[in-house]
């Protein structure tokens, strides 16, 4: 450890005094908290949108569900030999019974 005395340490000091104190900006602090208030207001509105988007894609799930389910109960009303005869049709083939 390095020993100094009390004239070093008081010629150390003695630099710190002889610096100027550094003022912000003219307006600094206005611009800073207009900036402030700005990113405030836009992460509200961001966080007031995301339960809006949720919603409609919830909506838009069970909308798109409801059909595919609707879509597969028609066709399970429709008769089986109809399917095999329009397929064996698609192929220019014939379905024997």
């Amino acid at each position: 450890m390095k020993h100094t005395t009390y004239e070093q340490l008081e010629n150390d000091l003695a630099v710190f005094s002889n610096f100027k104190e550094v003022g912000a900006p003219d307006f600094f602090y206005t611009r800073l908290n207009a900036r402030m208030q700005n990113e405030l207001k836009s992460n509200e509105l961001e966080f007031s949108l995301q339960p809006l988007l949720v919603i409609c894609a919830l909506v838009l799930f069970l909308f798109i569900n409801s059909v595919l389910l609707d879509r597969d109960t028609d066709l399970g009303n429709t008769n089986p030999n109809q399917a095999m005869e329009a397929l064996a049709a698609s192929y220019d083939q014939t379905v024997s019974n």
